[in-house]
């Protein structure tokens, strides 16, 4: 696209629809919202990997706090990314794992792997 003029301008143009802002109602905007909270791409991450898995793997995996966890927990299962499976047994057992819609984010996940392993400086 060399020769090109490109506008700058202080608001972010829709992708769907370029004649009008990014507002909160574009679906990439929201989408970067919820995967941009802390620890939501990790979980993801380790859910492609090691799925079931228990609450604690996971904390002990992205050393966050239990409260943090359990909020992104929830938003991702509320989005239908991942499920929570509960066990009547004593000690209660509860173990996590994408769905259907979750597993579909495993290309994106690939992707943004083989990118880190391209541009590691420190590799």
């Amino acid at each position: 696209m060399m020769g090109m003029k490109v506008e700058k301008s202080d608001t972010m143009r829709c992708r769907r629809a370029p004649t009008r802002p990014c507002d909160d109602k574009c679906i990439y905007k929201r989408f970067l919202s919820i995967l941009g909270k802390k620890h939501t791409l990790d979980i993801i991450r380790i859910l492609i990997y090691d799925q079931p898995t228990r609450f604690t793997a996971i904390q002990k995996q992205i050393h966050g706090s239990p409260k943090t966890l359990t909020d992104r927990l929830n938003e991702l299962r509320s989005l239908g990314i991942i499920k929570r499976e509960a066990f009547a047994e004593i000690p209660p057992r509860v173990e996590y794992s994408l769905t259907e819609k979750g597993m579909t984010l495993t290309p994106v996940m690939n992707a943004l792997r083989i990118w880190a392993e391209q541009w590691d400086n420190e590799g």
